[in-house]
C-alpha cells in the first residue's frame, strides 16, 4: 500500500513541477532582429511605452510574443499621432492573436484570427491500481482547428496513445510500443438547419457511463437532439440520439442507442438527471436498460455533488449485461471485465489545482451482485491533466 502511495505522489509532484511551467505560456520567443523591437523603441522613446530598464528593448533580452503584445495594448490605448498609429496599428497587426487571447478587441481582426489554425494540446499521466495490478501510463495530444470558409470547419488531433510504464520504478524502461497516430480528423458545416460533423470524432453519452468513445461517421445537431451513426473502433456499429432539456432546477438528457457488436443487435434506453439542490449540492441520477437479445439487464446509480469541492459520490447498481463495453468505466488502466454485474460506492474528486492543470481522483469498491469479490478487490486512479 506504502508503494502505491508513493508511486501516486512522485508521479503527481513530477507532473506539476514539470508539465505546467512547460505548458503555462505557449508564446514562442520574438526573435532578436525582428522588426517590432525597432518600432516599440521608437514608440518607447516618445514617451508611449516604457521598456526595461533604459527605457528601451535594447539589449540581449529576448522578449516573448505575449509581452509585446502587452506592450502594443498599452500603446493601443494612448491618444497617437499619425506616424505613430500607423507604427501601433502594423504591431497589432503582427500581435493579434495574442491580443485577442487578451481580450482585447483588434479592429479588422476579428476574421482574420478565425481564419487561423489553432493549436491546442493536453498531456496526461495516470496512475491506477488494485488488488490484481498497478499500472501507470502517460498520453499527449495536439489538436488543430481552422476555417476552411464561413461554413466549413475542420479539426484534427494527434495522440501519442497511453505509453505504459512497465514494471516499477527502480529500472524498467517505458513502453515504446506507442506511435503517434491521428486519432481525430473531421469537418463541420451547417445543412438543412443541423449543425453536421462528420469524420472521426469524439462521443460522449450519459456522462460517460453509457458510452465514452470515438466514432467514424457523423453527428448532427439541432437544437437540443443529437443525432449520430457510424462505425467504432473496433468496426462495430452505432447509432441512436441523445436529448437534453433544462426543466427548472434540473438538467435532464434522454438517450437511445443500438449496438450492432459482433453482428448481434444490442438496444440501449436511458436518462439521467442533476437536479441542483443548493449552490452547493446537486443530486445525481442515472437509468439505463441494455437489451442484447438474450439478456435484458438495468443500470442504476445515484448520489450527490458537492460543487464547490468537487467532490462526487455515486451509488452504483449493474445488473448482469448492462455494463457497456464502451462506457468510461472500461478505461484501459483498471478494465471493469465483470460481465455478471455488480454494485457498490463510487467516489471522484475533481479539482483545477493550477491554471489549466486538472487533478482526478477516484475510488471504487464494487463486489457481484451475488456479494463475492471482484477480481481486482477496490480500485484507485489518479490522474493529472495540463491543458495548452
Amino acid at each position: 500500500m506504502n508503494k502505491r502511495f508513493l508511486k501516486v505522489a512522485v508521479t503527481t509532484a513530477l507532473t506539476v513541477a514539470f508539465a505546467v511551467p512547460a505548458f503555462a505560456n505557449p508564446f514562442t520567443d520574438v526573435p532578436a532582429k525582428h522588426w517590432a523591437y525597432d518600432a516599440v523603441n521608437k514608440l518607447a522613446q516618445a514617451g508611449v511605452v516604457s521598456g526595461y530598464g533604459d527605457g528601451t528593448f535594447k539589449g540581449d533580452k529576448t522578449v516573448s510574443r505575449y509581452e509585446m503584445a502587452s506592450v502594443v495594448a498599452t500603446a493601443m490605448q494612448k491618444n497617437l499621432n499619425g506616424d505613430q498609429k500607423a507604427a501601433v496599428d502594423k504591431l497589432s497587426q503582427e500581435f493579434a492573436a495574442e491580443l485577442i487571447s487578451m481580450g482585447i478587441k483588434v479592429n479588422n481582426l476579428d476574421n482574420k484570427v478565425d481564419n487561423m489554425v489553432k493549436i491546442s494540446g493536453d498531456a496526461r499521466v495516470r496512475y491506477g491500481n488494485g488488488d490484481s495490478f498497478d499500472n501507470t501510463d502517460f498520453r499527449a495530444r495536439v489538436s488543430f482547428d481552422g476555417k476552411i470558409n464561413d461554413n466549413l470547419k475542420f479539426n484534427a488531433r494527434l495522440t501519442s496513445g497511453n505509453m505504459g510504464y512497465k514494471g516499477d520504478f527502480s529500472g524498467s524502461d517505458f513502453n515504446t510500443t506507442n506511435t503517434i497516430k491521428l486519432d481525430t480528423a473531421n469537418v463541420t458545416f451547417n445543412a438543412l438547419g443541423l449543425t453536421n460533423t462528420i469524420g472521426r470524432q469524439d462521443l460522449v453519452l450519459g456522462n460517460g457511463f453509457l458510452h465514452d468513445s470515438a466514432i467514424t461517421g457523423i453527428a448532427s445537431q439541432a437544437g437540443n437532439l443529437k443525432m449520430f451513426a457510424g462505425n467504432l473502433k473496433d468496426t462495430n456499429r452505432i447509432y441512436g440520439a441523445e436529448y437534453g432539456m433544462k426543466l427548472g432546477a434540473a438538467n435532464i438528457a434522454a438517450d437511445y442507442v443500438n449496438y450492432d457488436i459482433d453482428n448481434n443487435s444490442v438496444d440501449v434506453y436511458g436518462a439521467n438527471v442533476g437536479i441542483k439542490l443548493t449552490n452547493s449540492v446537486t443530486a445525481l441520477g442515472e437509468f439505463y436498460n441494455v437489451d442484447d437479445g438474450t439478456t435484458d439487464g438495468n443500470a442504476v446509480a445515484y448520489g450527490l455533488k458537492f460543487n464547490k469541492l468537487g467532490l462526487t459520490a455515486l451509488y452504483r447498481d449493474v445488473e448482469d449485461g448492462a455494463n457497456s463495453p464502451y462506457s468510461n468505466i472500461q478505461n484501459d488502466i483498471q478494465n471493469l471485465k465483470n460481465e455478471n454485474g455488480y454494485k457498490g460506492l463510487e467516489v471522484r474528486y475533481d479539482r483545477e489545482i493550477a491554471k489549466n492543470t486538472t487533478l482526478n481522483l477516484k475510488y471504487q469498491d464494487f463486489e457481484k451482485q451475488d456479494g463475492t469479490k471482484i477480481d481486482g478487490g477496490a480500485r484507485t486512479q489518479a490522474a493529472i491533466n495540463v491543458k495548452f
